[in-house]
């Protein structure tokens, strides 16, 4: 495993960082075996939030803990502000919870329910630019001056905002930023899965060179895509098709599969590689449901891809 230092946090924060959206209670033990599998292979980092698994993560991630007693050793990230999720899965914009009210909601009710006494990090899962940068980032500085959070940062936010929160920051003298999470990965999307999420281009991924702030990024493999299990025969899910079925990442795709022939490795590990590669501290949230697909997302640690193979990864060059 490799480690990331990030503001705020003493403990070493593994560059993979488990995700639990995937988490079902139907499924628990095979959960816990891969938690297991995780911390057993160096992993310190675990992601979850109140709406993720349909607002049951959570609690299986409270139930491993009891199990475990492990707590003191892991990094939790905990996310806020996330749009109502209905039981069918189904994401509701309509209703919208970017507020610093629901923050500090959202916070008590996901202490409780991992049995957590603290976050090491705590996010805001959406933005609403409406809502003053420093009405969200007091708050947070807040919680955090409490001991309930360790750190903060926001997922999904647009550059600008970042930087004018990290300028507010900056001017108040507070701890700051230390983690920004949008999605981002060799592919270019078109359009967004869910609404209000935020697919960074390499453009902003690379804002964050020089920046005391980590880049968490989510979706790194894209959902799949550079698995190439996806078929153009219109057999693919609508918003994976929407999102990805484009000339210019079915052409990245088949050079991940070049490389990953020469490396020998599959396409998905060098997609994956290209994002740990970047000259900028970061990390990728995975969500591994096996042992195999575990193992894969280790074995891209291996893989380091030099400037000009980033390059002619994503088009910029035809020489590598």
């Amino acid at each position: 495993m490799e480690y990331l230092k990030v503001k705020g946090i003493e403990k070493p924060v593994s560059k993979l960082i488990m995700g639990t959206a995937w988490f079902d209670p139907s499924f628990e033990d095979e959960i816990f075996q891969m938690m297991d599998t995780y911390v057993e292979a160096g992993g310190t980092v675990i992601d979850t939030g109140r709406f993720y698994g349909i607002a049951r993560s959570e609690k299986i991630l409270k139930n491993w803990l009891d199990a475990r007693n492990n707590r003191k050793d892991l990094v939790i990230v905990d996310k806020c502000c996330h749009p109502i999720i209905t039981p069918d899965g189904g994401h509701h914009p309509e209703y919208w919870r970017v507020k610093p009210d629901l923050i500090t909601d959202d916070l008590h009710y996901s202490l409780y329910h991992t049995g957590c006494d603290f976050f090491d990090l705590y996010l805001l899962h959406r933005d609403d630019p409406q809502i003053p940068v420093a009405d969200i980032v007091d708050r947070l500085e807040a919680h955090r001056n409490e001991g309930l959070i360790g750190a903060y940062g926001f997922s999904n936010w647009e550059l600008d905002r970042v930087q004018e929160a990290v300028d507010y920051c900056e001017k108040k003298g507070y701890q700051g930023i230390s983690v920004n999470n949008p999605s981002y990965s060799l592919a270019k999307v078109r359009k967004t899965r869910w609404p209000g999420c935020v697919y960074a281009d390499d453009t902003y991924a690379q804002w964050h060179e020089g920046k005391d702030v980590t880049l968490f990024s989510w979706a790194s493999q894209a959902h799949g895509f550079f698995a190439d299990i996806y078929k153009r025969d219109g057999s693919a899910p609508k918003d994976i098709q929407e999102a990805f079925f484009y000339d210019d990442n079915f052409e990245r795709l088949r050079r991940a599969q070049e490389l990953g022939a020469e490396k020998g490795v599959d396409s998905i590990n060098i997609a994956l590689a290209y994002v740990l590669s970047q000259p900028f501290p970061v990390g990728a949230i995975i969500g591994s449901r096996s042992r195999k697909e575990f193992e894969s997302c280790v074995k891209t640690l291996d893989v380091k891809l030099s400037p000009a193979e980033l390059d002619y990864l994503c088009l910029k060059s035809d020489q590598r």
